[in-house]
């Protein structure tokens, strides 16, 4: 559910290994790949066009063994609703990114009914019906949020079908950890409208991003939850270089600067994707605004991703102009001084 760049490829690539899959999406999407197939590009894969089912409502009393939660978080609250008639023995695995998805869906259907999952593979969608991975690397994680579910059957039909998959034991690791690759450079680069590789190549800008992430770290440590290695992100080696507080900032940003620019390639990131494209939700809440939520509650000082949080917030909804922020760092870098 949420047919877009994940849900297509990972419900293409189970298709493709011989699944029964059904995908639900926008219409015009829908009938495309019921007319003309879901083609995926994969490297050294031959490209494969497979066709599954389809729908734009998900069907009342499907038998689903599992469903797949690809929506952005903000359309979680419509998609419970809209699930509501699934048969009782289907899983619902959340794919999404943010922090708050899996507690939603458990306070809806029950925790021994959800599964927490991620994705780091690197995916585009270069023309409506095509997905495309741009490069080798990444995979997905599962995490049970309650005892005696088939997450290691899930794990491993996605591993069969060429998406190597991980089980991890606590979900809010897994889910804390990917956070902090999803804000590497997400927030910013949509208020200033500039290309990740441009905010690192400023030391202003990528101290800010720097801190964005110790506060991140310090968020979860105040919460007892350790960072762990992603498929493909050794996320555990990058919050241990950011709880070094003692190294000198030029040594943080010089161990740093390889995989932040090469995580984000030069694909401009989702936050900026949708302020771009008008969209009037974004998912700024559940990424940065978690870390600011949290940390209020745990008594830790947030004022970067508070910033960040605040000025993206006023553009999508149209209180503050774009105009303002757009190439002018020295904006952003006042306002995070101010919060402190």
């Amino acid at each position: 559910m949420g047919a877009g760049a994940i849900g297509g490829f990972v419900g293409g690539a189970l298709a493709a290994n011989g699944h029964e899959v059904t995908l639900v999406g926008r219409p015009a999407l829908m009938e495309k790949i019921a007319q003309t197939g879901l083609t995926l590009r994969r490297p050294n894969l031959a490209t494969q066009t497979v066709f599954p089912a389809t729908t734009t409502l998900v069907p009342a009393d499907a038998d689903y063994d599992f469903t797949l939660l690809s929506v952005k978080a903000p359309d979680t609250p419509q998609a419970i609703k809209d699930l509501s008639g699934l048969a009782p023995k289907t899983y619902i695995v959340s794919l999404q990114n943010g922090i708050g998805n899996e507690e939603q869906l458990a306070a809806a259907f029950g925790p021994e009914r959800v599964i927490a999952g991620t994705i780091t593979i690197p995916i585009q969608v270069p023309e409506p019906g095509v997905i495309e991975v741009s490069k080798p690397k990444g995979g997905l994680g599962l995490a049970a949020l309650h005892p005696v579910q088939p997450v290691q059957v899930l794990a491993d039909a996605l591993t069969e079908a060429g998406l190597p998959t991980l089980v991890y034991t606590d979900y809010r690791a897994m889910k804390w950890s990917k956070l902090l690759l999803n804000i590497v450079t997400n927030a910013s680069s949509a208020i200033l409208d500039l290309p990740p590789a441009a905010i690192i190549a400023q030391p202003e800008l990528f101290d800010l991003e720097i801190r964005a992430l110790q506060e991140g770290v310090a968020v979860m440590r105040a919460q007892s939850i350790r960072a762990v290695k992603l498929p493909g992100y050794p996320v555990d080696w990058l919050a241990r270089i950011l709880s070094a507080r003692w190294l000198p900032q030029a040594v943080t940003r010089a161990l740093l600067r390889p995989s932040m620019a090469s995580g984000r390639g030069t694909k401009m990131p989702s936050l900026h994707i949708d302020l771009a494209a008008g969209r009037t939700t974004s998912e700024i809440g559940v990424l940065n605004g978690a870390i600011v939520e949290v940390g209020q509650k745990a008594g830790v000082a947030t004022p970067v991703n508070r910033a960040l949080t605040e000025v993206l917030s006023g553009l999508v909804s149209g209180r503050l102009e774009w105009a303002d922020y757009r190439n002018r760092p020295e904006r952003l870098i006042k306002l995070v001084k101010e919060f402190r």
